[in-house]
């Protein structure tokens, strides 16, 4: 591994016999050279064009060399590339080897010419756009496999943020604003150096299944269970010799189990065990994978903000970047019901809402019902109106519900508010594309499973009035007193009887006076209060990326060594 190394005059590129390559020269041949059309083959055109922009910013003075020896940042942009594997990166995707070929070509050559100088500035400038790219916005063939991902990247605004990052003076001020600024990419980096230590130790004991996994058992396998639970640090030490499955086991396999999305009973069952046997080059690329896409996130989340973290099945509200919400929630099923990840603003709360059912719930869950029970809409406070929503059908019976095209049924339905309605006592509306939202639900039981993809795609909550709170904080006439009113209903509406209550709950929309941005997310593996977590892939978005990742065969280390001695 290439070791950094702050060198004030490093490759000498000039002879004695070639005083007259000054740097003015090396400029010259800079300009002629990103000022041809075509660009060279280990060069993308649209990267080229980029190139030729940051060496007009600087009048075509060279980036690595001062025209008759390579700059410290050169050794530091080297370094960091040979070492890109700490921040889950690849150094084989880039090109050292080209690199190393032109190096040796300049070692060999007795009458080193300006446009060889030039040529060896632009390979490393190409090197550091290619490297940079990859931290600020990742790797693109990765994000194209994930068909789920809707946030924006910072890949939109890569050409500027680059340009700019090539004018600061020293390299370290070059890729500081291209690396994601938050912690938990920071603490997820840390915990890859700590995975692959534990991998240059040889990994983690393999767990059997066996009887002898039990509370109180002794043997084998409660010693692999013991050095399992120790690598990670999970049980501290390994009980000195000790090979019981004592409390200390149990309480240990517990953590492990919170920390990997599992009902945290300190016992070795099915998931546990599955969990327990994942080897640890598979945990590696799933926290490489992961810092991909923090990668893919915006640089910051600002302030005040609502996080949903998908395979977490956990909300978090922040406020003045301190966490002051957590909860559970309830995600899309798999497949066509998945929740989408995406970001928007949240600019509504509704309390008591009407339910507009999806066409697709009502071809698939509701039309069968209504067929075999005229009764059913009645009895579950539904009502039918015109496609446009404004004329209710006062005579739901006139329908022919046996002939009606479920593919285009000509009407709507929607669910009054009340105790039974899906969408509960308020819903949380931020305007997107997808129509998905968060809402209360009146299946309170549901939360308590541990795998929570049970929605046709939009988000539940667990405490809605908490969330109702945050949102409404700092708005005028709003408190939680206020927000618990607004969410009554007629079973909670005290001494009025239940038909003259049913009239006092209306619908009643807020409009939120600072719109507060909701992050829909997914990541598998996080760092949660500095602890590593690791969550299942509900909607299986991890294997199609991990493939590309395994397809990345690691660098030659000679080739960093090669080129740490012709610097």
């Amino acid at each position: 591994m290439l070791r950094h190394r702050i060198v004030a005059a490093g490759l000498v590129l000039v002879a004695a016999a070639c005083r007259d390559d000054t740097p003015e020269r090396v400029a010259g041949a800079i300009r002629t050279a990103v000022t041809r059309a075509r660009a060279p083959e280990h060069v993308t055109r649209a990267r080229w064009k980029l190139l030729a922009t940051i060496y007009r910013d600087r009048g075509y003075t060279p980036l690595w060399t001062d025209g008759k020896h390579t700059r410290s940042r050169a050794h530091d942009l080297l370094a960091a590339i040979c070492g890109s594997e700490r921040e889950g990166l690849h150094p084989a995707e880039y090109d050292l080897p080209g690199l190393r070929d032109e190096l040796r070509a300049i070692h060999a050559d007795k009458k080193l010419e300006p446009e060889e100088i030039a040529a060896l500035d632009l390979r490393l400038t190409t090197l550091f756009l290619d490297y940079g790219a990859d931290l600020l916005a990742g790797r693109h063939e990765l994000m194209a496999a994930d068909s789920g991902w809707f946030i924006r990247s910072r890949r939109s605004s890569m050409d500027s943020t680059l340009r700019v990052a090539a004018l600061a003076p020293v390299f370290q001020e070059m890729v500081a604003p291209l690396r994601p600024r938050l912690r938990e990419y920071r603490d997820l980096e840390r915990t890859l150096a700590e995975y692959r230590a534990i991998e240059g130790r040889g990994g983690w004991a393999q767990v059997p299944a066996s009887r002898e996994l039990r509370p109180g058992a002794r043997g084998a396998a409660v010693a692999a269970l013991r050095s399992r639970l120790a690598a990670t640090g999970d049980l501290a030490g390994e009980g000195n010799g000790e090979v019981r499955y004592d409390q200390q086991v149990a309480a240990a396999l517990a953590r492990f189990q919170e920390r990997h999305g599992i009902e945290p009973d300190g016992k070795v069952g099915r998931a546990t065990l599955a969990a327990l046997k994942v080897p640890v080059k598979a945990r590696i690329r799933q926290i490489e994978l992961n810092l991909e896409r923090y990668r893919w996130l915006p640089n910051e989340f600002g302030p005040r903000y609502v996080l949903v973290n998908i395979p977490e099945y956990q909300l978090y509200a922040f406020d003045g970047g301190r966490k002051v919400i957590e909860q559970r929630v309830i995600v899309g099923g798999e497949y066509a019901n998945a929740t989408p990840v995406f970001v928007d603003s949240m600019t509504q709360i509704v309390f008591n809402p009407k339910w507009h059912v999806p066409a697709r719930v009502l071809a698939d869950e509701l039309l069968p019902r209504i067929q075999e029970n005229m009764y059913f809409l009645a009895e579950h406070g539904y009502e039918v109106v015109d496609t446009s929503g404004d004329s209710v059908v006062t005579d739901p019976a006139a329908i022919d519900w046996d002939e009606m095209d479920s593919a285009d049924p000509g009407i709507q339905l929607r669910r009054k508010p009340g105790p039974g309605n899906p969408l509960g006592r308020v819903k949380f509306l931020f305007p997107n594309q997808f129509s998905v939202y968060l809402h209360d639900t009146p299946s309170r039981e549901l939360f308590d499973r541990s795998k929570r993809t049970l929605s046709h795609g939009c988000v539940r909550v667990e405490k809605p009035a908490e969330l109702a709170t945050y949102a409404l904080h700092g708005q005028k006439g709003w408190d939680e007193e206020k927000v618990r009113k607004a969410m009554a209903t007629a079973d909670t509406l005290e001494g009025i009887d239940k038909p003259a209550a049913d009239t006092l709950v209306k619908e009643r929309a807020v409009k939120l006076e600072r719109p507060v941005p909701v992050y829909l997310v997914y990541l598998t593996a996080f760092v949660r209060n500095g602890v590593l977590n690791f969550r299942d892939d509900p909607y299986e978005r991890d294997a199609p990326a991990l493939r590309r990742l395994e397809k990345t065969k690691p660098l030659d280390p000679e080739v960093c060594a090669e080129l740490e001695e012709l610097l």
